[in-house]
C-alpha cells in the first residue's frame, strides 16, 4: 500500500483531487494555488463538489440541517434553516439549495430562481443574483479552523 501511494504522489497532486478541477465544469486550477487549511480540507474547493463537501462541514454552526443531497434533479439540497425568533428558541424553515463553485453558473445552467431559495458556492461573482448567495469563502474565515 504504501508503494502505491508512493507511486501515486510521483505523478503529482491530481491522482488525490489536489490538481485540476473538472473540464466539465470549467474551472480553471486557480483556487488550488492558495492554501486554505481549514479542517480537513486543505486547499480551497475548485469545483461544485467541493463546495457541497465543504457545506457539509459547516452547515450545522451556520444553521442548516440537511435533510437531502440530490445528484440528478434541481436544486442540489433540501436543508432547514434555523430561524432565530428570540435569544435561545429558534424555528426551522424548509430551504432549497444549489451549489455551484461560481454563483453565476446559476444563470448559466438555466436554473429557475423561484424554485431555489439559496445558492451555496465558493465565490459570488453574481452581485445581482436574485435570490440569496451564501459564499463560503467568506463563511470559513468567520469560523475555527480546526
Amino acid at each position: 500500500m504504501r508503494a502505491l501511494l508512493q507511486t501515486k504522489a510521483r505523478r503529482g497532486r491530481k491522482d488525490f483531487g489536489g490538481g485540476e478541477s473538472d473540464a466539465a465544469d470549467g474551472e480553471k486550477d486557480e483556487a488550488r494555488r492558495d492554501f486554505l487549511g481549514f479542517r480537513g480540507m486543505r486547499f480551497p474547493p475548485s469545483n461544485e463538489q467541493g463546495v457541497v463537501y465543504l457545506f457539509g462541514m459547516v452547515s450545522r454552526e451556520i444553521g442548516f440541517e440537511v435533510e437531502a443531497i440530490r445528484s440528478k434533479s434541481y436544486p442540489d439540497c433540501v436543508a432547514r434553516r434555523r430561524l432565530e425568533v428570540r435569544p435561545g428558541y429558534g424555528k426551522w424553515r424548509k430551504v432549497m439549495i444549489e451549489f455551484e463553485y461560481r454563483s453565476s453558473k446559476f444563470r448559466l445552467h438555466n436554473h429557475d430562481p423561484t424554485e431555489c431559495d439559496i445558492i451555496v458556492c465558493w465565490e459570488n461573482d453574481w452581485p445581482s443574483c436574485p435570490i440569496e448567495v451564501i459564499e463560503l469563502k467568506n463563511v470559513v474565515r468567520q469560523l475555527p479552523r480546526t
